[in-house]
């Protein structure tokens, strides 16, 4: 079974945040997970991508591996 990690914090996007236009394949690599796809409104959606480093200490502030 693949390794899942649960966000033990509410992640904020500030109004402002700018989003920009991404091409070509992404790219995987140790320590990467994202989240399911949630939609803003009927005709979108979107992911969070995030590095977790398991010999990082500040993760666990964030992050819990789900057993």
């Amino acid at each position: 079974m693949t390794k899942q990690y649960k966000l033990k914090k509410d992640i904020v996007i500030p109004a402002g945040t700018i989003f920009t236009e991404r091409f070509g394949k992404r790219e995987y690599g140790k320590g990467c997970y994202e989240s399911s796809p949630f939609g803003l409104t009927k005709d979108t959606s979107g992911d969070v991508f995030y590095g977790i480093e398991e010999y990082d200490p500040d993760s666990q502030e964030w992050f819990e591996e789900v057993k």
